[in-house]
């Protein structure tokens, strides 16, 4: 009996420990750029910049040239050399991206993110393109587990 104990025990704690860690999923920040038509560039990161951003799709404002696209990047945080849930609720990214216009809110975007692959450094970074962006104002919102942020840009045209 003795000699069968600790191969009762390893059964028991070794598929235990071999099982993947699931990484809990948070967002530490949200970067939005707007590209630069005529060079091709990416602006500074707008969001917390105190930029004018009227007529930014001639080129006014603080744009220097035109721009209608805006990229957006999110960046998640996450325990080191894990992997999150694709499955379960809390572990999935859910993004919406509102745009105010005069004629009311239209939603520009609706995504969810899972699976999340953290390395070394216990972040990732996920993007998208808003085109025809820079006319009205974007609300931003992203949603993981209890983590959430939201960014707002102003955008504006007319005279």
């Amino acid at each position: 009996m003795r000699a069968l104990l600790p191969v009762l025990l390893a059964l028991i704690f070794v598929p235990a420990l071999a099982s993947p860690v699931l990484a809990q999923v948070s967002v530490a920040e949200i970067r939005a750029q707007i590209f630069l038509e005529r060079s091709g560039k990416l602006s500074d990161n707008l969001i917390g910049a105190n930029k004018s951003l009227h007529n930014t799709v001639i080129g006014e404002g603080d744009a220097g040239e035109p721009a209608d696209a805006v990229l957006v990047t999110l960046v998640f945080t996450g325990a080191k050399n894990t992997k999150s849930s694709d499955k379960i609720a809390r572990d999935l990214a859910s993004i919406t991206v509102k745009q105010r216009t005069r004629t009311g809110e239209k939603t520009l975007l609706r995504r969810v993110y899972g699976g999340f692959l953290f390395g070394e450094s216990g972040r990732i970074h996920k993007a998208f393109l808003l085109d025809n962006a820079t006319c009205a104002p974007l609300d931003i919102e992203v949603k993981v587990g209890r983590s959430a942020k939201s960014a707002k840009l102003d955008f504006t045209c007319g005279e």
